[in-house]
């Protein structure tokens, strides 16, 4: 993004995604509303799906040992479930939500020092969130 954005920076870009106050709910919505206006109809496809990025370390959200897609086997990373508009080879992905292992769920101080919001703290399995 900040390549393409006029004069802006990554660190400008990163302080806006990580302390600015601003709607994740309510961009995500409108993206879901344009991406139905171009995608949506009789030929067009909810995909749901998950997702895992290998991680070292453990202070990154969500970072566990967990079963990851991407190497087929058990090993630490973050896991999140993805919701995408297609139609056709045109694709739109209209909303997302990290997965937290019980390692997670279970640690209050873990998660008020990663400020994992109190509604997003109860346990939940990948279908759940993808329901």
């Amino acid at each position: 993004m900040a390549e393409v954005v006029p004069e802006t920076d990554e660190q400008s870009l990163q302080q806006f995604l990580s302390d600015s106050p601003w709607d994740y709910l309510a961009v995500m919505n409108q993206v879901a509303e344009d991406a139905n206006v171009m995608l949506g109809g009789k030929e067009s496809a909810l995909l749901i799906d998950e997702s895992s990025v290998v991680k070292k370390g453990n202070h990154s959200v969500g970072v566990a040992r967990q079963w990851c897609g991407r190497l087929g086997k058990v090993d630490n990373c973050q896991v999140g479930v993805f919701a995408a508009l297609s139609k056709g080879s045109d694709v739109c992905l209209i909303d997302s939500e990290l997965y937290l292992p019980k390692v997670w769920t279970e640690s209050t101080e873990r998660c008020d020092k990663a400020r994992v919001p109190a509604e997003k703290r109860e346990p939940s399995s990948k279908l759940d969130i993808a329901l």
